[in-house]
């Protein structure tokens, strides 16, 4: 099983399930050699789910570019991906979905 990691859309390091060490290149855990394969192909999807958002909501494509971040905020939901979602809200004039995008981050919307 052979997995492509794209370390340069990975924004923010992996954590290692094993000893917790912070992994910011694959495939193995700097410190345990534990296989993070797996971990950085979701991380990998996750932050190319979130540029296409950005693509998209650049493109007034606002419902694809919600769909996106769902799909990245299943993979794991970050403070980038509400502010994002908050964003793409006051694009489509939705202020409410807008307010509880915003109200999700609770006070680290900064």
């Amino acid at each position: 099983m052979g997995f492509t990691i794209l370390t340069h859309l990975i924004p923010m390091p992996v954590p290692c399930p094993c000893c917790k060490a912070s992994n910011d290149t694959g495939p193995a855990c700097r410190r345990c050699r534990a296989d993070l394969s797996l971990l950085f192909a979701v991380e990998g999807e996750r932050a190319s789910l979130v540029a296409a958002a950005r693509t998209l909501a650049a493109e007034s494509r606002l419902s694809e570019s919600l769909a996106a971040l769902d799909r990245a905020a299943q993979l794991r939901r970050t403070d980038d991906v509400l502010r994002l979602r908050a964003a793409v809200f006051l694009l489509a004039r939705d202020f409410a979905g807008a307010l509880r995008a915003y109200d999700e981050l609770g006070g680290r919307g900064a």
